[in-house]
C-alpha cells in the first residue's frame, strides 16, 4: 500500500480536498435520468511495464437520495489501440468500450456506506498487467474501464464506470517524442485609462485555485518540466499594481485596496510564483496587450513594432528574467508574409502557426510541428499545433474529469509515437491552446506533470523543439495558405487602427510640447494606445473599451491645449517695418514649449517663430518682425504650433494698423505740391504786371 502512494504521487494527480472541483464532476458513463451513483477518476499511473504495476485510484459520490452500500469495484481492460482514429472512436463511447473486455481487478472497497450527497474516496489501488499484452510491439495503448456498483435498497442495484487509458511499455523508450506545451499567460485589461481597476476579477484567477495562479504554481514547483510560458507583460504590470494599495471603482464609486487584503496577496503571491518560474525557463513574451498584429502589419510598414519591443522590454523589467525572443505567437488571424517578415526582423525566428495555415499533406504518419519557412542565414521556423491534442485541451470534459482527461491527452500522444516508435530520426508535437486557455487547476496539473513522466514523451522549450526536430515525414514545400476575407474580417478594423495611429501622432508631437514631466507621464498615453491595439476588442461588444483608451489620450491632450490663448489685441505699425507684440496666455498648469505661425495676404511675416517656452498660469509675449506694404488695417492669423509644428495647439486673430505713408504716393504728392505752388507764384506774377 506504501508503494501504491508513492507511485501515485508522480502519477497524473488531482489535488484537493472532498467537494473540490476534481471530485466534484460529472459521470463519464451515460446514465439513465434517475442516475444515483458517480465515479470519478482520481489519479492513475501515467505508464506501467514488467516492473511498474499500474496504480489507480477513484472516488465514488452518491447523488440519489438514499445511502448506497456493498459497493463492488471492476477494472477491466479493453482491446489494443492502433490508430488516432481508433482512439477518437473509443472516446465517443461514453464510459469506454463494454465489449472486448477482460478483467484485470475486482475488490471490495473499505467503504461500508455512502450517504446521500457525499463524497467518499476509495482506497489506492496496484495492480500487474497480465504479461504478454505489448509482445512484438515497443509498446501498446489499452482502454481502462473502471465500473463501481452498488446497493441502493429499495432502487435495487445502481452502476457507474469510467473510461480511461493505460500505457504499457514492455521496453526502455530509446527515442521519445519530443513535446512542447504552449501555457498563455494573457488577460484582457482589467483597468481603465486612468489606472483604476473596473473589477477584482483578476485577483480570482491569480489566486491558487484560478487558472493563471495554478499556471504559474505547477510550473515554479521544482522539478516541473519544461513547460513554454508565453507571458503578456501588461498581466505582469497589472499584478504588480494590486500589491500595493489600489484603487477599485465599482457601481460609480471608487475604493482604495490595501496590501494586506486577500486580493493584494494574491496577486503578490502570483508574482512570486511567476518569477520563480520564469527563473528555471525563461518564458517568450506576447506583443504588449497581445496586439492584433495581422491587422497592424496590413495597415502598414512598421504599425505593430512598438507593441513587439514593448512587450520583452516591460516583461523583463517586471520579472527580472530576459525573455526568449526568438519565439513568437501571434494572435490568429491573415497571416502572411509581411507579417513573418515583420517578425524575422525583430528575432522572431520561431513563428507558431495555426495548422490551417500551413496545411499538411494527408498521410499515415503525424507530421512533426516544425515547418520550414526559408530565410537566411537563420532560416525562420513555423510551429505548427496538433489540431486533435490542441482541441482536447479545451474540451469541457477538462474541466468535469481532470485526471481522467489528462490521461485521455497522455494516451493520444502515445499513440502518436507508437507510430513510429523509437524512430532513428526525431519526431515531434506541439500543444498549443488558445490565448485566452482557462483550465481547471487540476486539470493543469495533472496534465503537466503526466507529460513530464510519461517515458515516451520528452517534453522540452518551444524554441529546442523547433531546433532539434525537422520537418517531417513529409518534407515537400509547404506553403502558406492564402488570406481570406474571413481572416481579414476577422482582425481590428482598418479605420479603428488609423485612429489609434492619428492619436500617437497626436501624443508624440503633445510629448515634445510638454516633455516628460507631464502628469500622467507621456508613457502612459503610449501605454493606453498600445492597450487600444489589443486583440481583445476584436468584437464588436469590446470595441467600445479599445476607443476609450484613445479617447483619453485625445482628451488629456486637449486638457492642456484649451488652456492656451492667443491675445486679440490690435497692434499700430507706425513704420513700412518694425516688430509688433503676440501675446499668447498658457493658463494650464504646464510649461508648454511652442513655435508661432503668422499669415497675411497685405503683411510681410515671417514663416515661423523660433521655439519658446509658455510658462503656466502666465502670459508670454513674442516680438516678430514685420513689414506692410500700404496703410490700413489688416488682419493677421497667429496659429501656435507644437514644437515639430505637425499639430495646431490654439489660433486667433489680430489686427494690425499701418500708419506708415507709401514712399511713392508720398513722391507723388510732393511733386504736385510743387507743382501747383509753382503754378500759383506765375499767376501772382502776372497778375502784378497787369496792374502795373
Amino acid at each position: 500500500m506504501t508503494r501504491a502512494l508513492v507511485c501515485l504521487a508522480v502519477a497524473v494527480t488531482v489535488a484537493g480536498a472532498l467537494g473540490a472541483p476534481a471530485v466534484a464532476a460529472t459521470p463519464s458513463a451515460a446514465q439513465p435520468a434517475a442516475t444515483t451513483l458517480e465515479v470519478v477518476l482520481l489519479g492513475v499511473s501515467p505508464a506501467v511495464g514488467p516492473k511498474t504495476p499500474l496504480d489507480y485510484r477513484v472516488a465514488v459520490r452518491n447523488r440519489g437520495q438514499v445511502p448506497v452500500r456493498v459497493l463492488r469495484v471492476q477494472a477491466l481492460l479493453g482491446q489494443p489501440v492502433d490508430t488516432r482514429s481508433a482512439l477518437a472512436s473509443l472516446l465517443a463511447i461514453p464510459g469506454g468500450p463494454t465489449v472486448g473486455l477482460q478483467p484485470l481487478d475486482d475488490f471490495r472497497p473499505a467503504v461500508a456506506e455512502i450517504a446521500p450527497g457525499a463524497t467518499q474516496r476509495l482506497e489506492p489501488r496496484q495492480v500487474a498487467l497480465p504479461p504478454g499484452l505489448g509482445d512484438q510491439r515497443a509498446g501498446v495503448v489499452l482502454p481502462l474501464s473502471i465500473q463501481v456498483q452498488a446497493s441502493a435498497g429499495s432502487a435495487g442495484q445502481v452502476t457507474a464506470r469510467l473510461g480511461t487509458f493505460v500505457v504499457d511499455l514492455p521496453a526502455r523508450v530509446a527515442q521519445p517524442l519530443r513535446a512542447a506545451l504552449l501555457v498563455p499567460l494573457h488577460e484582457p485589461t482589467h483597468r481603465n485609462p486612468t489606472g483604476d481597476f473596473i473589477d477584482d476579477k483578476l485577483a480570482g484567477l491569480l489566486a491558487p485555485t484560478g487558472s493563471l495562479g495554478a499556471f504559474a504554481a505547477e510550473l515554479a514547483r521544482p522539478g516541473a518540466p519544461p513547460a513554454t510560458m508565453v507571458v503578456d507583460a501588461m498581466l505582469v504590470e497589472e499584478a504588480t499594481a494590486m500589491v500595493g494599495g489600489w484603487r477599485l471603482r465599482q457601481a460609480g464609486k471608487r475604493t482604495t485596496v490595501p496590501a494586506g487584503d486577500q486580493r493584494s496577496g494574491n496577486a503578490d503571491w502570483f508574482l512570486q510564483q511567476l518569477k520563480a518560474a520564469a527563473s528555471d525557463h525563461p518564458p517568450a513574451a506576447f506583443p504588449y496587450a497581445n496586439a492584433d498584429l495581422p491587422a497592424l502589419v496590413r495597415a502598414g510598414p512598421g504599425r505593430g513594432d512598438l507593441a513587439l519591443q514593448f512587450g520583452p522590454d516591460r516583461l523583463r523589467n517586471g520579472l527580472g528574467t530576459a525573455p526568449d525572443e526568438a519565439l513568437a505567437w501571434p494572435v490568429d488571424g491573415a497571416i502572411d508574409g509581411a507579417l513573418l517578415q515583420t517578425l524575422d526582423q525583430t528575432g522572431g525566428n520561431v513563428v507558431v502557426l495555426d495548422p490551417r495555415h500551413l496545411p499538411a499533406p494527408p498521410t499515415a504518419v503525424t507530421q512533426n510541428a516544425t515547418v520550414d519557412l526559408g530565410g537566411e542565414p537563420q532560416p525562420q521556423r513555423a510551429l505548427v499545433g496538433d489540431t486533435v491534442l490542441s482541441a482536447a485541451l479545451t474540451d469541457p470534459r477538462s474541466a468535469a474529469a481532470p485526471a481522467e482527461w489528462a490521461q485521455r491527452v497522455l494516451a493520444e500522444t502515445a499513440v502518436t509515437w507508437l507510430e513510429r516508435p523509437n524512430s532513428s530520426t526525431p519526431r515531434g508535437i506541439l500543444l498549443a491552446p488558445p490565448h485566452d486557455w482557462r483550465p481547471v487547476p487540476g486539470f493543469f496539473r495533472s496534465l503537466v506533470r503526466g507529460l513530464g513522466a510519461a517515458p515516451w514523451l520528452r517534453l522540452q522549450p518551444a524554441t529546442s523543439l523547433a531546433a532539434d526536430v525537422s520537418q517531417g515525414p513529409d518534407q515537400s514545400e509547404r506553403r502558406l495558405a492564402t488570406v481570406t476575407a474571413a481572416d481579414v474580417s476577422a482582425g481590428l478594423p482598418r479605420p479603428y487602427l488609423n485612429r489609434v495611429e492619428q492619436s500617437r501622432h497626436d501624443a508624440a508631437s503633445f510629448g515634445r510640447a510638454v516633455g516628460s514631466d507631464f502628469p500622467p507621464a507621456a508613457g502612459s498615453f503610449a501605454r493606453s494606445l498600445l492597450v487600444a491595439e489589443s486583440s481583445d476588442w476584436r468584437p464588436a461588444g469590446a470595441r467600445a473599451r479599445g476607443r476609450g483608451f484613445i479617447r483619453a489620450v485625445d482628451q488629456g491632450i486637449k486638457s492642456v491645449y484649451r488652456r492656451i490663448q492667443v491675445g486679440t489685441t490690435p497692434v499700430t505699425l507706425t513704420a513700412r517695418r518694425g516688430t509688433i507684440p503676440i501675446t499668447v496666455a498658457n493658463q494650464s498648469n504646464q510649461r508648454v514649449t511652442v513655435i508661432l505661425r503668422l499669415t497675411s495676404p497685405k503683411v510681410d511675416l515671417p514663416a515661423a517663430s523660433e521655439p519658446f517656452v509658455l510658462e503656466p498660469r502666465r502670459r508670454t509675449t513674442q516680438l516678430l518682425e514685420v513689414g506692410t506694404r500700404a496703410t490700413g488695417t489688416f488682419p493677421i492669423r497667429i496659429d501656435v504650433l507644437t514644437p515639430d509644428g505637425r499639430e495646431t495647439i490654439t489660433g486667433g486673430e489680430i489686427r494690425l494698423i499701418s500708419t506708415a505713408f507709401n514712399r511713392v504716393a508720398l513722391a507723388l504728392t510732393s511733386g504736385a505740391a510743387g507743382v501747383l505752388l509753382l503754378w500759383w507764384r506765375v499767376r501772382l506774377r502776372r497778375r502784378a504786371g497787369t496792374d502795373e
